[in-house]
C-alpha cells in the first residue's frame, strides 16, 4: 500500500460518505481491482508505449458502468499519469473504511470446509478475542490435517494438526534417552 494510494483512497473515502455510497464504491473498486490486476492488463497499463488517447479508452472502458466517483477518479489517475494508483487503490480504501467502521480484516484456514454454524462460531470468537468486528476470510488448506489457524490483522492464533505435531517433534527431538 503506498502513501499516494492511501491519500487518493482517503479523498474517495470521504467522497463516498458524502454520497453515502461507502459500500458501492468499495464494489466498483473491487471490480477495477480485478480487472487492472490481470496481468495482461497490468502490463498493458503500465506500458510506456501505450498513448493517451489509447491509455484514456482503455480506462473508460475498465470505468465503464461503475459508481460516478470510481470514474471521476480513474479519470483523475489517468489526467494526473498516475495510474499506477490503480493497483493499490482498493487494498487502501478497504482498510480505511474498515478502520472507519471499527473493523478488523481476519484470516482463517482450515483443512476443510466450514459449515455455515462453525464459521458464525469462528467469527463470534475472532470478534471477543479483538474486542472489535472481524471481517473473516475462510481458506481451506488441506496441509494443516485439523484444526485451524486464525490471522487477525498481524497476530496469529495456531490451533492446526499440523502445528501440534511440528511441536510434538520437537519436543521428541529435544528429550533426552
Amino acid at each position: 500500500m503506498t502513501l499516494l494510494a492511501k491519500r487518493y483512497a482517503s479523498a474517495l473515502l470521504m467522497a463516498a460518505r458524502a454520497a453515502a455510497a461507502e459500500d458501492a464504491v468499495a464494489k466498483d473498486l473491487a471490480a477495477v481491482h480485478a480487472v487492472v490486476e490481470a496481468p495482461g492488463v497490468r502490463a498493458m497499463i503500465s506500458s510506456p508505449d501505450l498513448t493517451e488517447q489509447e491509455l484514456a479508452r482503455v480506462l473508460g472502458k475498465v470505468a465503464a458502468g461503475l459508481h460516478p466517483l470510481v470514474q471521476n477518479l480513474v479519470k483523475v489517475l489517468q489526467h494526473r499519469r498516475r495510474v499506477e494508483v490503480l493497483f493499490d487503490l482498493q487494498p487502501s480504501y478497504r482498510a480505511l473504511l474498515m478502520a472507519q467502521r471499527g473493523e478488523l480484516e481476519g484470516v482463517v484456514e482450515t483443512a476443510r470446509a466450514l459449515d455455515a454454524q462453525d464459521e458464525a462460531r469462528l467469527r463470534e470468537l475472532a470478534g471477543k478475542i479483538a474486542g472489535k468486528k472481524v471481517a473473516l476470510t475462510v481458506q481451506v488448506r488441506p496441509e494443516l490435517i485439523g484444526g485451524v489457524r486464525l490471522r487477525i490483522g498481524n497476530v496469529l492464533y495456531d490451533g492446526s494438526l499440523q502445528s501440534a505435531l511440528a511441536q510434538l517433534e520437537k519436543q521428541l527431538l529435544q528429550a533426552t534417552l
